[in-house]
């Protein structure tokens, strides 16, 4: 998608709609204006970014063939070599959930070969994207989930976080968890701050849980989770 058909010009302001990192969909935000291109996508949104590899950080490597699809909608994209995805949403939603199904084949690029079996969930929130946050989510091969430093429970769901912005938050969730780990520079951590952040073994709960960033962020709010899924949110730091 690669034709540029129009720039929409969209204005964000905060309103009713956004607050503080507690209830429903809020958002934190000061007024926004940026220039977002809509590719082909006309009155829909156009929603774009990468699936990559856990240590991207420290050596890039895209996750081949996953497999993106809306939920309730059937629009699909799969990601190329390097993990980039490309396709539209609709447009009025706050949040669009998107299913993702990685390929079958071993990474292309991690040693020792191994495959990404965890599938997951892509929450593409409508304030991230017109706020300029390039969205980025993560998966990790059957061999480095044994180096991860915690058991998976496969009962429980996992959430990774993508902090965009100048600046590393300290990122929580509501619902109980297992430790979190954080990537500060280029490698995993214990930790909840950085421009990455993992929360493994997640409660499911009722299906949901709330997302809440130190000092506030774009993004935050009620986020789904799912057993033996890794959710992948991205939010733009204050």
């Amino acid at each position: 998608m690669t034709t540029r058909l129009a720039a929409l010009s969209f204005v964000l302001v905060a309103c009713g709609a956004c607050g503080d990192d507690g209830g429903g969909a809020a958002v934190d935000a000061p007024p926004i204006t940026v220039d977002i291109d809509n590719g082909s996508c006309g009155d829909q949104l156009r929603f774009t970014g990468e699936y990559v590899d856990w240590d991207v950080d420290a050596r890039f490597c895209g996750v081949a063939d996953a497999l993106f699809e809306v939920q309730g909608n059937g629009a699909m994209d799969t990601t190329a070599p390097n993990g980039r995805f490309d396709l539209c949403i609709a447009s009025a939603p706050a949040q669009v959930l998107l299913d993702i199904t990685p390929a079958a084949a071993n990474s292309q690029c991690t040693t020792p070969a191994s495959d990404y079996t965890l599938p997951g969930i892509a929450v593409a929130t409508k304030a991230v994207i017109l706020g300029g946050g390039f969205w980025s989510g993560r998966n990790f091969t059957t061999a480095r989930q044994a180096s991860l430093g915690v058991t998976l429970d496969p009962t429980k769901a996992h959430v990774f976080v993508h902090v965009a912005g100048a600046t590393p938050r300290a990122v929580a969730l509501a619902a109980a968890h297992g430790p979190t780990q954080a990537v500060v520079a280029t490698t995993w951590a214990a930790g909840d701050t950085g421009h990455e952040v993992f929360f493994p073994n997640v409660d499911v709960g009722s299906g949901t849980t709330m997302l809440s960033v130190t000092g506030g962020a774009i993004g935050t709010g009620s986020i789904p989770v799912a057993a033996g899924k890794i959710t992948n949110v991205t939010v733009i730091s204050n």
